[in-house]
């Protein structure tokens, strides 16, 4: 099974993200990820209530995060809403390139588009979900540290 977040970065006394890693912080982080790792693969399935466009985002999401080892059979429905606010973010787009970013309201004044607001709303939803998921590399730091019990962050949970 592959290794669900790559060590070889951190070296004792060496400097990786900013940091001099000691040698129980590496085998720390390399114990906590070990713990997630299942005995036996299980594949993930796409949700029925996912529509074509937010199909093909999940296919490309999993086969893009495959050799990350990070998506598990738990995660299928919120990985379901990303896939979604995925496609829903690109059908926001192509409207927008279809009517343009403004539109005139009933008083008569140019006002932002309902489908600028749309993707910015979607946009928000992606964010968060890649987040949790794990689809970025911040949040998969993020996961390493948290899983090797490394030292809290005073500000974590203000943005969630």
């Amino acid at each position: 099974m592959a290794e669900v977040i790559k060590f070889d970065h951190m070296r004792v006394g060496k400097k990786g993200g900013g940091k001099h890693w000691t040698e129980k912080e590496v085998k720390d982080r390399e114990a906590a990820a070990q713990k997630f790792e299942r005995k036996e693969k299980k594949k993930l399935k796409v949700p029925a209530w996912l529509n074509d466009s937010a199909r093909k985002v999940w296919r490309k999401t999993v086969k893009d995060m495959e050799e990350f080892d990070v998506l598990d059979k738990v995660d299928e429905d919120v990985l379901g809403t990303y896939c979604d606010a995925v496609a829903k973010y690109q059908e926001a787009n192509d409207l927008i390139d279809k009517h343009g970013y403004t539109e005139v309201n009933m008083q008569g004044n140019r006002v932002v588009s309902a489908h600028v607001k749309l993707a910015q709303s979607y946009a928000r939803i992606i964010l968060s979900y890649s987040n949790k998921l794990g689809l970025n590399a911040e949040a998969r730091a993020r996961l390493a540290k948290k899983m090797a019990g490394g030292e809290e962050d005073p500000n974590a949970g203000l943005f969630e």
